[in-house]
Protein backbone atom coordinates (compact mmCIF):
# COMPACT_ATOMS: atom_id res chain seq x y z
CA UNK A 1 0.00 0.00 0.00
CA UNK A 2 0.97 3.60 -0.92
CA UNK A 3 1.50 6.35 1.45
CA UNK A 4 -0.04 8.73 -0.91
CA UNK A 5 -1.61 11.29 0.97
CA UNK A 6 1.01 12.04 3.42
CA UNK A 7 3.71 10.65 2.11
CA UNK A 8 3.68 13.24 -0.41
CA UNK A 9 2.93 16.07 1.45
CA UNK A 10 6.47 14.57 3.61
CA UNK A 11 8.15 14.16 0.12
CA UNK A 12 8.62 10.98 1.59
CA UNK A 13 8.04 7.28 2.16
CA UNK A 14 6.57 6.29 5.20
CA UNK A 15 6.39 2.79 6.61
CA UNK A 16 3.27 1.47 6.12
CA UNK A 17 2.61 0.37 9.73
CA UNK A 18 3.79 4.32 10.90
CA UNK A 19 1.53 5.74 8.32
CA UNK A 20 -1.45 3.64 9.72
CA UNK A 21 -0.82 4.65 13.88
CA UNK A 22 0.14 7.95 12.47
CA UNK A 23 -3.24 8.40 10.66
CA UNK A 24 -5.24 6.59 13.59
CA UNK A 25 -3.42 8.77 16.46
CA UNK A 26 -4.25 11.86 14.61
CA UNK A 27 -7.81 10.81 13.89
CA UNK A 28 -8.09 10.06 17.75
CA UNK A 29 -7.19 13.75 18.32
CA UNK A 30 -9.21 15.23 15.97
CA UNK A 31 -12.39 13.34 17.30
CA UNK A 32 -10.88 14.45 21.01
CA UNK A 33 -10.65 18.03 20.17
CA UNK A 34 -14.58 18.15 18.78
CA UNK A 35 -16.10 16.23 21.93
CA UNK A 36 -13.43 18.78 24.03
CA UNK A 37 -15.19 21.86 22.06
CA UNK A 38 -18.31 20.75 22.63
CA UNK A 39 -17.69 20.51 26.49
CA UNK A 40 -15.90 23.52 26.64
CA UNK A 41 -18.94 25.26 25.34
CA UNK A 42 -21.28 23.49 28.03
CA UNK A 43 -18.56 24.82 31.05
CA UNK A 44 -18.27 27.95 29.82
CA UNK A 45 -22.71 28.53 30.37
CA UNK A 46 -22.44 27.94 34.21
CA UNK A 47 -18.89 29.64 34.59
CA UNK A 48 -20.90 32.61 33.28
CA UNK A 49 -23.47 32.38 35.63
CA UNK A 50 -21.08 32.26 38.35
CA UNK A 51 -19.24 35.18 37.41
CA UNK A 52 -22.23 37.15 37.45
CA UNK A 53 -23.60 36.06 40.56
CA UNK A 54 -20.15 37.02 42.45
CA UNK A 55 -19.95 40.71 40.79
CA UNK A 56 -23.81 40.72 42.34
CA UNK A 57 -22.60 39.71 45.69
CA UNK A 58 -19.58 42.04 45.76
CA UNK A 59 -21.82 45.33 45.24
CA UNK A 60 -23.80 44.22 47.84
CA UNK A 61 -23.68 46.52 51.32
CA UNK A 62 -23.23 45.07 54.39
CA UNK A 63 -21.92 41.98 53.19
CA UNK A 64 -19.29 40.11 56.02
CA UNK A 65 -15.28 40.81 55.14
CA UNK A 66 -15.06 37.09 55.36
CA UNK A 67 -17.47 35.70 52.90
CA UNK A 68 -16.64 39.23 50.60
CA UNK A 69 -12.89 37.49 50.40
CA UNK A 70 -14.55 34.30 49.63
CA UNK A 71 -16.58 35.25 46.95
CA UNK A 72 -13.75 38.10 45.37
CA UNK A 73 -11.99 34.24 45.67
CA UNK A 74 -14.66 32.86 43.44
CA UNK A 75 -14.82 35.72 40.98
CA UNK A 76 -10.97 35.74 40.71
CA UNK A 77 -10.87 31.89 39.84
CA UNK A 78 -13.62 31.47 37.56
CA UNK A 79 -12.65 34.02 35.53
CA UNK A 80 -9.19 32.04 35.19
CA UNK A 81 -10.98 29.21 34.07
CA UNK A 82 -13.09 31.14 31.82
CA UNK A 83 -9.85 32.83 30.13
CA UNK A 84 -8.47 29.38 30.24
CA UNK A 85 -11.37 27.69 28.00
CA UNK A 86 -11.64 30.63 25.58
CA UNK A 87 -7.89 29.73 25.14
CA UNK A 88 -8.84 26.40 23.97
CA UNK A 89 -11.37 27.33 21.65
CA UNK A 90 -9.36 29.59 19.82
CA UNK A 91 -6.88 27.00 18.87
CA UNK A 92 -10.42 24.50 17.74
CA UNK A 93 -10.76 27.84 14.85
CA UNK A 94 -9.94 27.72 11.25
CA UNK A 95 -7.46 30.65 10.03
CA UNK A 96 -9.05 32.84 7.46
CA UNK A 97 -6.55 34.02 5.52
CA UNK A 98 -8.47 37.78 4.76
CA UNK A 99 -9.12 38.07 8.67
CA UNK A 100 -6.85 41.10 8.63
CA UNK A 101 -4.18 42.18 10.86
CA UNK A 102 -2.73 40.39 13.95
CA UNK A 103 -1.60 41.44 17.22
CA UNK A 104 1.27 39.63 17.65
CA UNK A 105 2.41 40.39 21.23
CA UNK A 106 -1.25 39.56 22.31
CA UNK A 107 -1.30 36.81 20.62
CA UNK A 108 2.08 35.09 21.93
CA UNK A 109 1.20 36.73 25.72
CA UNK A 110 -2.22 34.37 25.39
CA UNK A 111 -0.61 31.24 24.69
CA UNK A 112 1.84 32.05 27.24
CA UNK A 113 -1.32 32.44 29.49
CA UNK A 114 -2.96 29.09 28.18
CA UNK A 115 0.33 26.87 29.13
CA UNK A 116 0.60 28.89 32.42
CA UNK A 117 -0.28 25.55 34.76
CA UNK A 118 1.83 23.51 32.88
CA UNK A 119 4.70 25.77 33.11
CA UNK A 120 4.02 26.66 36.77
CA UNK A 121 4.10 22.48 37.96
CA UNK A 122 7.45 22.45 36.67
CA UNK A 123 8.41 25.30 38.63
CA UNK A 124 9.92 27.52 35.24
CA UNK A 125 10.16 30.96 35.91
CA UNK A 126 8.73 32.76 33.09
CA UNK A 127 9.79 36.00 31.90
CA UNK A 128 7.77 38.52 28.99
CA UNK A 129 9.38 41.18 27.28
CA UNK A 130 7.58 43.12 24.13
CA UNK A 131 8.63 45.79 22.57
CA UNK A 132 5.78 48.90 21.61
CA UNK A 133 4.28 49.93 18.66
CA UNK A 134 5.45 47.07 16.90
CA UNK A 135 3.87 46.81 13.65
CA UNK A 136 0.73 44.42 13.05
CA UNK A 137 1.05 41.26 10.70
CA UNK A 138 -1.48 39.79 8.07
CA UNK A 139 -3.53 37.40 9.47
CA UNK A 140 -2.85 33.96 10.65
CA UNK A 141 -3.31 34.34 14.25
CA UNK A 142 -4.13 30.30 14.94
CA UNK A 143 -1.15 29.74 12.95
CA UNK A 144 1.33 31.59 14.97
CA UNK A 145 -0.75 30.31 18.06
CA UNK A 146 0.23 26.95 16.73
CA UNK A 147 4.06 27.67 16.47
CA UNK A 148 4.42 29.66 19.66
CA UNK A 149 2.57 26.80 21.45
CA UNK A 150 4.91 24.17 19.69
CA UNK A 151 7.81 26.06 20.80
CA UNK A 152 7.47 26.74 24.41
CA UNK A 153 6.05 23.05 25.32
CA UNK A 154 9.36 22.10 23.75
CA UNK A 155 11.00 24.77 26.03
CA UNK A 156 8.66 23.49 29.00
CA UNK A 157 9.69 19.88 28.44
CA UNK A 158 13.55 20.80 27.97
CA UNK A 159 13.59 22.03 31.67
CA UNK A 160 12.29 18.93 33.53
CA UNK A 161 13.95 20.16 36.58
CA UNK A 162 12.72 23.85 36.85
CA UNK A 163 14.84 26.63 34.80
CA UNK A 164 14.06 29.80 32.91
CA UNK A 165 11.84 30.41 29.96
CA UNK A 166 12.27 33.60 28.02
CA UNK A 167 9.37 35.01 25.50
CA UNK A 168 10.22 38.57 23.90
CA UNK A 169 9.12 39.96 20.67
CA UNK A 170 10.95 43.16 19.44
CA UNK A 171 12.26 45.04 16.07
CA UNK A 172 15.13 44.30 14.71
CA UNK A 173 17.80 47.14 13.67
CA UNK A 174 16.38 46.17 9.59
CA UNK A 175 12.73 46.62 10.31
CA UNK A 176 11.92 42.79 10.98
CA UNK A 177 9.61 41.79 13.82
CA UNK A 178 11.80 38.60 15.82
CA UNK A 179 9.91 36.37 18.21
CA UNK A 180 12.38 34.85 20.45
CA UNK A 181 11.12 31.72 22.76
CA UNK A 182 14.38 30.70 24.78
CA UNK A 183 14.94 28.22 27.65
CA UNK A 184 17.74 27.44 30.42
CA UNK A 185 17.42 23.44 29.27
CA UNK A 186 20.51 20.89 28.63
CA UNK A 187 20.43 22.40 24.95
CA UNK A 188 20.83 20.26 21.43
CA UNK A 189 23.41 18.08 20.70
CA UNK A 190 25.58 19.28 18.12
CA UNK A 191 25.24 16.37 15.98
CA UNK A 192 21.08 16.82 16.08
CA UNK A 193 20.83 20.38 15.20
CA UNK A 194 20.88 20.12 12.05
CA UNK A 195 18.14 17.32 12.12
CA UNK A 196 16.07 18.75 14.75
CA UNK A 197 13.62 20.45 11.66
CA UNK A 198 13.02 17.05 9.68
CA UNK A 199 10.07 14.99 9.85
CA UNK A 200 10.15 12.59 12.81
CA UNK A 201 13.34 13.19 13.66
CA UNK A 202 13.02 13.49 17.52
CA UNK A 203 15.00 13.37 20.67
CA UNK A 204 12.45 12.69 22.98
CA UNK A 205 11.83 9.81 24.69
CA UNK A 206 9.82 7.05 23.14
CA UNK A 207 5.86 8.41 23.37
CA UNK A 208 7.06 11.90 24.27
CA UNK A 209 6.82 13.01 20.90
CA UNK A 210 5.95 12.46 16.87
CA UNK A 211 8.80 14.23 15.54
CA UNK A 212 6.42 16.52 13.25
CA UNK A 213 6.20 19.91 15.98
CA UNK A 214 9.21 21.47 14.61
CA UNK A 215 8.92 20.55 11.06
CA UNK A 216 5.35 21.32 11.00
CA UNK A 217 5.90 24.78 12.76
CA UNK A 218 8.63 25.64 10.28
CA UNK A 219 6.40 24.83 7.40
CA UNK A 220 3.66 27.55 9.00
CA UNK A 221 6.13 29.80 9.70
CA UNK A 222 6.89 29.78 5.78
CA UNK A 223 3.29 30.24 5.17
CA UNK A 224 3.12 33.07 6.91
CA UNK A 225 6.28 34.43 4.75
CA UNK A 226 8.34 34.14 7.82
CA UNK A 227 11.97 32.16 8.88
CA UNK A 228 12.51 29.82 11.56
CA UNK A 229 15.74 29.20 12.88
CA UNK A 230 17.67 27.98 16.04
CA UNK A 231 20.39 28.63 18.43
CA UNK A 232 21.55 26.23 20.85
CA UNK A 233 24.90 24.78 22.90
CA UNK A 234 25.13 21.98 25.05
CA UNK A 235 24.26 22.82 28.49
CA UNK A 236 23.62 26.67 27.51
CA UNK A 237 19.95 26.13 26.56
CA UNK A 238 18.29 26.82 23.56
CA UNK A 239 16.59 29.95 21.51
CA UNK A 240 14.29 29.25 18.78
CA UNK A 241 13.62 33.54 16.86
CA UNK A 242 10.81 33.72 14.48
CA UNK A 243 11.42 36.55 11.83
CA UNK A 244 9.19 38.43 9.80
CA UNK A 245 9.85 41.13 7.09
CA UNK A 246 8.62 44.46 7.52
CA UNK A 247 5.27 45.00 6.10
CA UNK A 248 5.06 46.14 2.52
CA UNK A 249 3.77 49.66 2.75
Amino acid sequence: MKNSTLAATLNMDLPDKTFLDLLAFNEKMAELGRISAGIIHEVNTPLSVIISAAQLVMQEEGVPEAALEMVERIHSEAQRLSRMTRGILTFARRDDESSGEMDICRTIHEVVTFLRYEIGKRSIEVEERYDDHLPMLPGGENRLKQVILNLTMNAVQAMSRGGKLSVSCSLAPDGCTEIRISDTGPGIPPESISRIFDPFYTTKKEGEGTGLGLFVSRNLVKEMDGSLSVRSLPGAGTTFTITFAPPVA
